[in-house]
């Protein structure tokens, strides 16, 4: 198998399957995520033979088809069916779907885990699929269940499984306490591992983990600079594949789509009640084009067309000295949350015929002037410390001070939990600076 290393074949977002409550809300996904550059939706499939997994799954397949080029595959989550033979009936009817996403002819299919099934187990799986729908589908799983948790893929898994690529998934975030270079270590390694087996590698990337469902699902890892982080790893390496995590997965918080509510049950409800995360899209789209257009750094990251200025920033409404002891949940702080950061990290684009200087970015942080950082063409990025109250960022003219863009956030900063529901809610607020 030919490998092109220097280009980028697809960019897709991780998407959970859930229930919807009409075929609009496919529509929706499938318009939005296609509008940022979005090549495909990795459909992640926990329940291969629920009937409201089939219903959605067949929603999104004809919404797909209706579009001028959107596409699905699937991604087998091994951690919740750990038995490949039960997605064979899902795969044996969607792998020859017109709307099925075929990079070099070929139909993808990954994982979420699964390197701890036999390689025998996999060879049998994809030799049904061969005979049963004639088709020879490109398997790239996520695989990382067979080394410790983290680590790095060895040469060897990619020789003693039927792969023909790996996607990463933890390089996405530093392990706890470990600096953000783990991660740029890691992806190298695992696209220089994978290019030297001539297969592919499909490099993560995401914002933060956050979870506050129960006590053993109660985690943070770290997401101030995350995405930027795998934004600029995805620049330099130039992997084959980007897997944006994720589009809709409440329950981890980094989503940057739609979190349909019928979807989502239990303490998630309460977790993501009053966060949006969708200007995150504004970031996103633009690094998505500067990808596939061989950018090499974050300079050349530009608005949209016809735009000068575009960004967003982020903050966690929660400070990490607040006391969670009478968290609503009964679950107290998330496991990580030392690694937590008290800052509002800014990401504001500039078109490249904005003059270096011309242009200030000023944040607020309570009723500070925190910084006034002068802009340039491209991507520009800060992070500052974060004071209790409203947080807010304008791009200003140089030197008369008209205010050109600004984003204001919703939701104060605070270290009461009692201003956010009771809860020790580590979520993120995006807002769009517009």
């Amino acid at each position: 198998m030919a490998v092109a290393y220097t280009n980028v074949k697809g960019v897709f977002a991780h998407y959970m399957i859930g229930s919807i409550s009409s075929s609009q809300r496919a529509v929706d996904d499938v318009t939005q995520a296609q509008a940022m550059g979005i090549d495909a939706f990795a459909l992640n499939v926990q329940f291969p033979s629920a009937p409201w997994a089939l219903s959605t799954i067949s929603a999104l397949f004809a919404a797909a088809a209706s579009s001028s080029n959107f596409k699905l595959f699937f991604s087998l989550d091994i951690a919740a069916c750990p038995n490949p033979p039960d997605f064979s009936p899902l795969l044996r009817q969607y792998l020859t779907h017109p709307a099925y996403y075929r990079p070099s002819g070929r139909p993808l299919i990954s994982t979420f885990h699964g390197g701890t099934q036999s390689p025998s187990t996999w060879s049998s799986l994809l030799s049904d699929l061969r005979s049963s729908t004639s088709t020879n589908p490109l398997f790239i799983p996520n695989f990382e269940d067979a080394s410790p948790f983290g680590s790095t893929y060895p040469s060897s898994l990619l020789s003693s499984f039927p792969v023909d690529g790996v996607l990463g998934w933890e390089t996405a975030w530093p392990l706890a306490y470990a600096p953000p270079s783990q991660n740029a270590q890691a992806d190298a390694s695992n696209l220089a591992t994978a290019h030297a087996a001539s297969k592919y590698y499909a490099q993560p990337v995401s914002t933060y983990q956050f979870k506050h469902i129960d006590n053993n699902q109660n985690w943070f890892r770290r997401g101030s600079s995350e995405l930027i982080n795998g934004m600029r790893r995805a620049l330099s390496l130039q992997p084959d594949f980007v897997e944006l995590l994720t589009w809709n997965d409440g329950g981890e918080g980094h989503w940057f789509g739609n979190v349909w509510p019928e979807g989502i049950t239990g303490p998630m409800v309460d977790m993501i009640r009053g966060f949006e995360h969708r200007a995150w899209q504004v970031v996103l789209a633009p690094f998505i084009g500067a990808l596939k257009a061989g950018a090499a750094d974050e300079g050349q990251i530009f608005p949209p067309s016809g735009r000068t200025i575009a960004g967003a920033f982020w903050y966690r409404p929660l400070m990490k000295t607040a006391n969670c002891w009478t968290d609503a949940q009964g679950m107290g702080k998330p496991s990580g949350w030392e690694d937590a950061e008290d800052v509002v990290s800014v990401a504001v684009m500039l078109a490249a015929n904005v003059k270096p200087g011309s242009v200030l970015i000023k944040v607020w942080s309570g009723s500070t002037l925190v910084i006034k950082m002068a802009g340039r063409p491209g991507l520009n990025v800060l992070d500052v410390a974060a004071n209790y109250g409203t947080q807010t960022v304008q791009v200003v003219a140089n030197p008369s001070g008209q205010v050109l863009a600004q984003g204001v956030g919703s939701i104060q900063v605070t270290g009461d939990i009692g201003q956010l529901g009771g809860l020790c809610n580590y979520n993120y607020h995006v807002v769009e600076i517009a």
